[in-house]
């Protein structure tokens, strides 16, 4: 049986170069962040539109071993949200109240009272420079899409048109997936006007996806923009922690946090947040920590 994931990036010109799509499936994905958090549906739904989206920020990265950080901080009951996304467009995230529920007002989750608009997104883009790219916008309504939209539009000078989608029952997600849309420097007028008439066919992303998945929902959506695919990734939920990783994390708590962990606690536990492992330390490898950090034997 094939039990290959269907999730993937698509990097799409449109018009001849005049526009560029980013495309994205990410119904496993954002399965396995249900799974690993044990997320309610509007808390499924508001980490999987954010990492949806910080995933097709990573397929922009240009270097080896960049990563992207998108943080939503709104003053919802959800708490922050946030996603992690490297150039090989693998992502992971949390959520601060996995948990969180609330009355739906309509058909749709209420993600935005979820999240709550009085706050930032931030964006966090480590290139290996001196010092990370960090823009932040205010946000226009917590439902996120539209937040992201405004981080491009006025964090990078990027006029762009960004649809999210999770359908979440209350077994599975049954469907997720994204669209970017960027107009690029010296489009025609027309080009610009022919992108703006297609925004109220972007709105159902996950029910497209659902109905005809990625290189399905390329005709669906994108077809009378005359589209040329360029690339297609692979994109996949995956946390890079490990012990050496912790180790490290408990050196640069510094001589007396070990010290202390040692004396009244006799040990440290550490839970990753972005996959739940745990990482138990005894006391005599903290002591070893300690006089890794110190340089010498602990006295």
């Amino acid at each position: 049986m094939d039990i290959r994931s269907r999730d993937g990036i698509l990097n799409i010109s449109l018009m001849g170069g005049q526009a560029r799509a980013i495309l994205i499936e990410s119904t496993d994905m954002v399965q396995e962040a249900k799974r690993i958090h044990g997320l309610s549906k509007i808390a499924t739904a508001a980490l999987g539109r954010t990492l949806t989206a910080t995933a097709m920020m990573g397929s922009m990265l240009k270097g080896t071993d960049e990563s992207v950080t998108a943080s939503i901080k709104g003053g919802g009951p959800i708490g922050t949200v946030l996603a992690v996304a490297n150039d090989k467009c693998e992502v992971k995230g949390y959520v601060g109240n996995p948990a969180v529920d609330l009355p739906r007002t309509g058909k749709k989750l209420p993600v935005g009272a979820a999240v709550g608009r009085d706050g930032r997104l931030t964006v966090i883009k480590d290139m290996h420079l001196k010092e990370p790219y960090v823009g932040q916008v205010n946000l226009v309504s917590g439902e996120i899409a539209e937040d992201f939209a405004m981080y491009f539009t006025a964090s990078e000078q990027t006029p762009s048109l960004v649809s999210l989608g999770v359908l979440v029952s209350d077994e599975k997600v049954e469907s997720a997936g994204g669209l970017i849309v960027q107009v690029m420097p010296g489009a025609t007028e027309a080009a610009i006007k022919s992108i703006e008439l297609s925004a109220g066919m972007f709105t159902d992303i996950s029910g497209t996806m659902k109905e005809y998945h990625l290189e399905g929902a390329v005709n669906q959506l994108l077809m009378h923009l005359e589209p040329e695919i360029l690339e297609r990734r692979d994109t996949r939920y995956a946390c890079d922690c490990s012990r050496a990783r912790v180790e490290r994390a408990l050196i640069t708590l510094g001589r007396d946090e070990l010290r202390d962990m040692i004396e009244k606690q006799h040990g440290a536990q550490v839970d990753c947040h972005f996959c739940n492992k745990r990482y138990q330390f005894s006391e005599s490898e903290l002591a070893a920590l300690l006089r890794a950090a110190t340089g010498r034997e602990d006295e």
